[in-house]
């Protein structure tokens, strides 16, 4: 967990980046499906960022007239101490979290008004609707959480992007945690692979893992044997011979800091010809990719070049036809890698992904029309302390090859009568997918992979498949 002190100096600098009062929500309980069944308690992510363990319900008021954070708390009561058990005093809180005052939760609308006079006040949406309507009263902002143009005032998630975008030490120092508590999952996942087993059971040996560190999922774990669907969330399958594992799974700290790693291996524990063929395209591209990240690179120009290798090692195979250049001008490559090569990542799986291309994209940037491309998530020019995933991928999707038009539309760059003996090997259930990720951080003098540990070479993976079960 980061110290105080580090938190302290992010509200500092949200502070001497704001005009006028804000205010933020942690968010509270969200029910499951009765109303005393609740879902894992999550604050919001901003909230996260700038408040340690806030507790539900909390809020804070941050004012630059007088450089003063007012953290608002619920009443602490018997009945909670019985059935939560003991909480910490207002005055603890106070001195732990390091805030100019603490008031009752109940009295926020009375106090904001009184402190912000005939100011305005801001506020940025939750995803606890409860949260964001309260934020909506108090303030007058008409804010909602799932407008991407209506989350905040834009100069309000400018300052909040800007510092969230750039990680501070302590904040690379729990991401390389939740990394190395994400490599060991991989691992674990990849030991106890065999044939004849559920994707389900090699789903719990990952979160079972990060259970035992004290971290939950950063998102819904995706482990799969038809990796060809992108978010794949289902675990019925079991594994047979042909088929690839794609695990997309990451750890999430306590603190909201988190990983987000992809890997593809065989369930039999050693490469077809053709699996190897296409993972080998799948890592020369991701290397690639990440060796580009360095301090003024556009990331839209680290996607193209992923779009290249892959592009042209699909052409080496007889996939494709043309220059890479060409087949990537087209398009023709986004039939196999249909999706951006990657996303900010930090206190969010999709770092601010709820505040839309006004942060993700610069001014005067437009998302691209081209199918395949404009999935792309970020196109800024990196900075040291950004940190993205790089995650380029080769899927065959039938949905994507079989449709007419795709057909009509390439039929002189692509071999679609190849693609369908991809889409009909092992037995018909066809090859799937590969995709590659690694979290990576701009330095000053080029990059950092948080997660390198992680294996990908294929000796090392053909290694560890099964390697548990010997």
């Amino acid at each position: 967990m980061p110290s105080t002190s580090h938190y302290q100096a992010r509200r500092r600098q949200f502070l001497a980046a704001i005009d006028t009062p804000v205010l933020l929500m942690a968010g509270g309980w969200i029910s499951r499906n009765y109303p005393a069944n609740w879902n894992p308690y999550r604050a919001d992510s901003t909230f996260l960022f700038f408040f340690p363990e806030p507790e539900p319900n909390a809020a804070a008021l941050f004012d630059p007239k007088d450089e003063s954070v007012t953290l608002f708390l619920d009443e602490r009561t018997a009945e909670d101490a019985l059935w939560h058990g003991p909480v910490p005093s207002f005055a603890d809180v106070k001195k732990k979290v390091g805030v100019s005052r603490i008031e009752k939760r109940a009295d926020l609308a009375a106090v904001v008004k009184k402190k912000a006079g005939r100011r305005k006040v801001r506020t940025v949406a939750t995803p606890d609707p409860r949260a964001t309507a309260e934020a909506r009263a108090v303030t007058g902002d008409k804010v909602d959480f799932f407008a991407a143009d209506k989350v905040g005032h834009r100069d309000v998630i400018a300052a909040i992007a800007h510092l969230r975008n750039h990680k501070a030490p302590e904040e690379l120092t729990e991401m390389r945690r939740a990394a190395a508590i994400t490599n060991d999952a991989h691992k674990a996942a990849m030991a106890h692979t065999r044939l004849g087993i559920t994707e389900q059971d090699l789903v719990g040996r990952v979160e079972g893992v990060f259970t035992r560190h004290g971290c939950v999922p950063a998102y819904g774990t995706i482990l799969s044997v038809r990796g060809e669907v992108l978010h794949n969330h289902a675990h019925h399958h079991t594994l047979r011979d042909g088929d690839l594992v794609l695990l997309d799974a990451g750890a999430e700290l306590p603190s909201g800091y988190c990983a987000d790693v992809t890997r593809t291996w065989p369930a039999s524990g050693r490469f077809g010809p053709e699996a190897a063929d296409v993972y080998d395209i799948v890592l020369a591209a991701e290397k690639a990719a990440i060796e580009a990240v360095a301090p003024g690179i556009r990331y839209r120009d680290v996607h193209m070049l992923a779009a290249r290798v892959l592009a042209d090692g699909l052409q080496q195979l007889g996939i494709l036809r043309g220059s890479a250049d060409a087949l990537v001008e087209s398009g023709a490559h986004a039939l196999f890698f249909p999706h951006g090569v990657g996303h900010l990542l930090g206190i969010d799986v999709h770092d601010m992904e709820a505040f839309g291309d006004q942060i993700s994209y610069a001014k005067g940037r437009p998302r691209s029309e081209q199918f395949g491309t404009r999935y792309l998530r970020l196109d800024l020019d990196l900075q040291p302390g950004v940190c993205v995933t790089i995650e380029p991928g080769i899927y065959f999707v039938p949905a994507i090859l079989r449709d007419a038009a795709t057909k009509k539309q390439f039929k002189g760059q692509v071999d679609f009568a190849r693609c369908e003996r991809f889409l009909t090997m092992n037995s018909g259930r066809g090859f799937g997918g590969v995709r590659i990720e690694d979290d990576v951080v701009c330095t000053r003098t080029g990059r950092e992979v948080l997660t390198a540990a992680v294996p990908k070479e294929r000796p090392a993976l053909e290694a560890l498949v099964g390697s548990a079960l010997t």
